[in-house]
């Protein structure tokens, strides 16, 4: 009886064009044919440009030489490692990296704390917070970069009625303070990425958690410390991961402020790559520069998450 009834179920099926348009639907089959397309873009902007990147990174390609490629093997690679250039960018691009993360990280939490606060006008003072990065790279640069001019800036007219003396060639002439200056503007315009994250997390936690802990005596500090930053972990991980890489590999604000100058006291790996290629029109070791920088972000990525223990079930 119960066969009958699925041989009658299954055949009404088959005669329904709906059901069987339904069941197409429901298939693996067709569940594949929808991720051709992705895939296709996927295989088209990342995965043959990232091949073509490797594979010339192992042949030598100067434009002003002409336009034939030659395979040299790690002959590029060799260069990088001896090279005092690389050597000198990759100490700045790691300071500018740590620097500038921890700075983010501590604003942006405190941002977020204070804004986390119910208060009748707190939307407004939100939204002042996200300005910053809101704005378009170049007007951020600009704009900083005439504010901290050493005769007409503002900034520095402001700090001089202080006390607070920059030097006669100001900040952008200086070797010294040149990176440093780049590194506030990245904060004035990237806290808000944090403030962003760490807000979103701070506002999914229970309220009822922070009830029963001022219940059971602990502090605000100790609230912070033992429940707050645990259920935050997740939060953090992700918008570090995000802006490491962002800093890593982007070297905007340095491009546009200080070119690597003065001298090279601001150069970082990414722009040490992008004038090799399109001034010293040399592709080939330009690209073996690049995937340095992919190997050392991968590297940095893994270290990262086995560190932090993330996804590690307890």
């Amino acid at each position: 009886m119960l066969k009958d009834r699925r041989k009658v179920g299954y055949s009404e099926r088959r005669a329904n064009p709906l059901a069987r348009f339904l069941n197409v639907l429901e298939g693996k089959a067709f569940a594949w044919v929808l991720l051709v397309p992705s895939l296709l873009l996927v295989a088209l902007f990342i995965v043959y440009p990232l091949y073509r990147g490797i594979r010339l990174s192992f042949s030598e390609l100067e434009l002003l030489k002409g336009p034939d490629s030659k395979f040299i093997g790690l002959e590029n690679f060799r260069t990088v490692l001896h090279d005092p250039d690389v050597a000198n960018a990759a100490k700045n691009t790691l300071k500018y990296t740590v620097v500038g993360l921890i700075s983010q990280i501590a604003l942006g939490m405190a941002a977020a704390l204070l804004l986390s606060r119910e208060s009748r006008f707190i939307w407004a003072a939100r939204i002042a917070v996200m300005l910053p990065w809101f704005m378009p790279p170049v007007v951020t640069a600009y704009m900083w970069r005439f504010m901290l001019d050493a005769q007409y800036g503002i900034v520095t007219i402001l700090v001089s009625h202080i006390g607070i003396d920059i030097g006669g060639q100001g900040i952008w002439a200086d070797p010294d303070k040149a990176l440093y200056g780049v590194l506030f503007v990245e904060l004035w315009r990237s806290y808000p990425f944090f403030t962003l994250f760490i807000l979103a997390g701070i506002q999914g936690i229970p309220a009822e958690l922070r009830e029963s802990t001022a219940i059971d005596g602990a502090s605000a500090f100790q609230h912070f410390r033992y429940v707050m930053l645990p259920l935050l972990k997740p939060v953090l991980f992700v918008s570090t991961i995000l802006e490491a890489i962002k800093l890593i590999n982007s070297p905007t604000l340095v491009l546009l402020m200080t070119e690597g100058g003065p001298g090279d006291s601001t150069m970082v790996v990414p722009l040490l790559a992008f004038k090799k290629a399109y001034q010293a029109y040399d592709f080939g070791y330009a690209s073996a520069i690049s995937v340095a920088v992919l190997i050392a972000i991968s590297g940095f990525a893994m270290v990262y998450i086995r560190s932090v223990g993330f996804g590690k079930e307890k």
